[in-house]
């Protein structure tokens, strides 16, 4: 027997789904080249920016989706985008040599960029599997 895919029927709407995938493809590789074109591997801001970029493609999507809580997740896509870019373009970092990074011990400025990864860990940790349109 043949596969679903395969039958009759339905073997020109598998093919225009694989021309549609092709052409989209393509579209992707020219949408995130500057993106990408930019990461290196050693630091996370690159992935912040990379994190950043698909939150907010993504939350443009979401505007217009199809699910009920569509608008929210939108705005949770959004706060989680800015929040990167405020990470990784502000220097927040906790530098303390051979201590442990703890609150006591950690500015004000840097307290505010643990708030903030906290705040983006409790987000992606809680809404990431359900973002889906």
């Amino acid at each position: 027997m043949f596969p679903y895919r395969w039958m009759p029927k339905t073997i020109i709407p598998n093919l225009i789904s694989a021309g549609y995938d092709i052409v989209y493809g393509i579209a992707n590789i020219f949408r995130w080249m500057p993106v990408i074109w930019s990461d290196q591997d050693y630091d996370w801001a690159f992935l912040a920016k990379i994190m950043e970029y698909k939150l907010r493609r993504m939350s443009k999507l979401f505007e217009h989706g199809h699910h009920i809580l569509a608008l929210r997740d939108s705005r949770r896509m959004l706060i989680c985008a800015e929040l990167l870019k405020r990470l990784h373009s502000e220097s927040y970092m906790c530098y303390h040599s051979g201590q442990p990074i703890t609150k006591a011990n950690c500015q004000r400025d840097e307290m505010v960029g643990m708030y903030y990864q906290e705040y983006l860990g409790k987000i992606i940790g809680k809404y990431l599997r359900g973002w889906w349109d």
